[in-house]
């Protein structure tokens, strides 16, 4: 077989490196998949052998994924559990996908791997680019509202249940049959270890065939890039593919431009990645055409080439890559400046909203008195830490009566016949209060220990009893809320009880920040409003309404955007913002740029929080924001 040969590097070709790392990582950092397509080609147009160019990108891509994803997580964008699976199993395709490749070098040497290469690099950008620039066609002529809609194929596979293979992953808030997982992971790894790009497949799979959006589709394959690189990596190091000196080159680029462009990715819309996305594969496929005759030519496929003729064209490949790189730079550039301008004008929003909060609207002054009767429901762990702590402030602040719950969970048509059961649930359930009583100590409160078969059930009956006002119940990781509380138990309290509902992260406090209600001048925004201003006045805090416009909006429901904001001012004086993207996105963003203590939902109204299961938007805020939110019940 023929010995692995690397590049000779000068100053030139180190500042090249450097800069396609550079400009690569802010398109990977945007579109996910980007930044390995690009880079692949580029090195082999510097002159590595193919096999060279894709073990190097591999290693390389590793440390830069880890990067990109712990930073988009950070935006409540990653799967951490969906992307750790599907690398797992993408490593067995990245295995054979290797093999391939060393059997082509054995048999047709370097022209042939390069010919492998290119010939994969056409066909696959042709298939995926093409589809992912139908689809945006399609969506723009449609209206932008169809991107949060879940694809046809999707919502087939979330509908077959195979026993023993479901799992739930919280991007797409259903279980997929790991039947499903299977093929798109070792696809996905196999086309990585041919190409180093398997975010071709495992981003558009996770979009089309999982129901992933296309925000979150992009960030977790960052995550299933690092768990593939590290297992790559290795494989290709046995072979003596790795350069090192490349890998090392275009990671120093890298690691700076994934940092912009993963912030660039705030700032857009789904179906602008998807456009991207489509325009980079479709240049990148038009540049490798020019080099196809001349590996046919050095493989004896065709009469033998002109050396002059080779190389230019070569040199016309070589340009149309470039237009892929700039194209890149300058659409993450151009969304990260129009971000850039948004955060000030936040800010400017920001120091209007201290100096209308001084002024005490009267209209705040006559809002009903503070909450007078609160349960929290514990079941001792951390994840229930943020709600008592929480709840505890809240009864200080207002000087009410606060009910500790904790839930005796058994099924009372098992009690009778399985001895010592609803003895240990209760048990278990006043050990679980122990900690939030203590923690209570120095406000007015009563322990209550509730049995139920259910605790959503045991939670609304306690609140339904004692003639609760504020539900206030804590949530596990970023989708649940206690350890006790599973599957849809988030949408049956809300759904189910008789007032408001605070949701509390284990890590959230009220000390500092304002209020950020959302609304959209409905009835049922004017309920979450009223709810916000009261918690606004009571805890002495700036309040911010916000408004979120689709893409798809006309200019008069623009308007009634801005109305509904301007009538929430006018009532109770803060702040106002009216931004574009989807509800969920909208909300949870600005209440991160304002340092918000607390967001303020309705349970209905015209962006789709009529639904109260998983996935609707009350939900969907309530798993990715980072403070507590409270979902505001009509009466």
């Amino acid at each position: 077989m023929e010995a692995v040969q690397f590049i000779e590097l000068n100053a030139a070709t180190v500042f090249l490196l450097v800069l396609i790392g550079f400009v690569a990582g802010m398109v990977s950092g945007f579109i996910g998949s980007g930044g390995a397509f690009v880079l692949t080609p580029a090195m082999m147009s510097l002159g590595a052998p193919a096999m060279v160019a894709v073990a190097s990108n591999i290693c390389h891509k590793f440390p830069k994924a880890l990067v990109g994803s712990v930073k988009r997580h950070k935006y409540g964008q990653v799967d951490v559990k969906l992307g750790v699976v599907l690398g797992l199993v993408a490593e067995a395709g990245m295995l054979y996908g290797k093999q391939v490749m060393t059997s082509i070098k054995h048999d047709f040497g370097r022209a042939g791997t390069d010919l492998y290469v290119s010939v994969i690099f056409i066909v696959v950008l042709a298939i995926v680019g093409g589809y992912v620039l139908r689809d945006y066609y399609r969506l723009k002529k449609a209206g932008h509202d169809v991107p949060a809609e879940v694809p046809a194929l999707a919502r087939w596979a979330q509908s077959i249940e195979i026993p023993g293979t479901m799992i739930h992953f919280k991007a797409i808030g259903a279980r997929v049959s790991l039947l499903f997982i299977i093929p798109i992971g070792f696809a996905t790894g196999m086309l990585a270890a041919t190409i180093a790009v398997g975010g071709f497949i495992g981003v558009p799979a996770m979009i089309y065939i999982l129901g992933v959006p296309a925000i979150m589709a992009t960030a977790t394959e960052l995550v299933i890039a690092f768990v593939m690189g590290l297992g790559g990596t290795f494989i290709y190091g046995l072979e003596g593919a790795v350069d090192i000196r490349l890998a090392m080159l275009i990671l120093l680029g890298s690691l700076f431009g994934i940092q912009l462009g993963a912030i660039g990715t705030t700032y857009v819309k789904d179906y602008q990645i998807k456009l991207v996305m489509a325009v980079i594969m479709l240049t990148v496929l038009f540049s490798r055409f020019f080099y196809i005759p001349g590996y046919l030519s050095d493989l004896g496929a065709i009469a033998r080439m002109e050396k002059g003729t080779a190389g230019t064209l070569a040199t016309l490949g070589d340009s149309v890559l470039a237009v892929a790189l700039i194209l890149g730079a300058v659409t993450v550039l151009t969304s990260l400046t129009k971000g850039i301008a948004e955060h000030r004008r936040l800010d400017q929003s920001r120091q209007l909203a201290e100096q209308m909060a001084a002024l005490a609207p009267a209209a705040a002054q006559a809002l009903p008195g503070p909450l007078q009767r609160m349960e929290v429901a514990t079941d001792g762990s951390e994840y229930s830490a943020g709600a008592v702590r929480t709840a505890v402030e809240l009864a200080r602040r207002s000087k009410g009566m606060l009910f500790v719950t904790g839930i005796a969970v058994y099924n009372p048509e098992y009690a009778s016949t399985v001895p010592g059961l609803e003895e240990a649930a209760l048990a278990k359930a006043r050990t679980d209060v122990v900690a939030a009583a203590e923690a209570a100590a120095d406000v007015a409160h009563e322990v209550v220990i509730a049995e139920a078969d259910d605790p959503y059930r045991g939670i609304v009956e306690t609140a339904t009893e004692y003639a609760a006002d504020l539900i206030v119940i804590g949530r596990r990781g970023r989708r649940g809320l206690a350890r006790d509380l599973i599957g849809d138990a988030t949408a049956r309290v809300i759904g189910h009880a008789p007032c408001n509902v605070l949701v509390v992260p284990r890590g959230a406090h009220l000390e500092t920040g304002g209020i950020l209600v959302a609304t959209d001048g409905s009835t049922y925004a004017d309920i979450a409003v009223t709810a916000a201003a009261r918690l606004a006045q009571s805890l002495q805090r700036p309040l911010t309404a916000v408004s979120a416009v689709l893409p798809s909006h006309n200019a008069a429901r623009r308007q009634e955007a801005v109305t509904a904001v301007e009538q929430v001012k006018a009532r109770f004086g803060g702040d106002g913002i009216v931004a574009e993207g989807r509800p969920e996105q909208v909300i949870v963003e600005q209440a991160r740029r304002i340092g918000a203590a607390l967001i303020v939902v309705g349970t209905h109204g015209r962006t789709g929080l009529d639904r109260l299961l998983m996935g609707s938007i009350t939900e969907r805020v309530i798993g990715f924001a980072e403070c507590p939110v409270l979902a505001a019940k009509t009466a």
